[in-house]
């Protein structure tokens, strides 16, 4: 993947997250420039606007967006925990991949006690507030 589309993915990312924080305008302009693929100068031409003044919007508005994920860290909590979530995915298919070769064996034990302290791990950033702002994965 390109550095360019993963930058268009994440300003992506960011405009779900903090899309409603940016004036109307300008969440319309960058959505219709990230979401909707249009060019700068269609964008321009349903504003009544330069080429540039979309360009200048959007630019402003993705560094917007840069600086509350550098602040909130939305984008990188939800990154955080689907890894995590991929992570426990894998202890319990290797868990069922255990159980199909013997009946209560000592690795599937371990492997759910894996499982089980990754999960109140998670499960105590929740009950201490650690967690960063509770944001829904997608």
């Amino acid at each position: 993947m390109s550095i360019g589309i993963e930058k268009n993915l994440e300003i992506g990312v960011l405009l779900d997250l903090y899309g409603g924080l940016l004036t109307e305008r300008q969440r319309e302009m960058m959505s219709m420039y990230y979401d909707d693929d249009l060019s700068l100068s269609e964008i321009a031409e349903q504003y009544g606007i330069s080429r540039q003044g979309v360009h200048d919007a959007v630019k402003r508005g993705a560094e917007t967006l840069a600086q509350y994920e550098s602040v909130m860290g939305l984008a990188e909590e939800q990154r955080r925990r689907h890894e995590q979530l991929l992570g426990y995915k894998k202890l319990a298919l290797e868990a069922l991949e255990e159980c199909r070769k013997v009946s209560f064996g000592k690795n599937i034990a371990m492997k759910v006690i894996a499982v089980l302290e990754s999960l109140d791990e998670g499960l105590s950033e929740y009950e201490t507030g650690e967690s960063a702002g509770g944001s829904e994965l997608k």
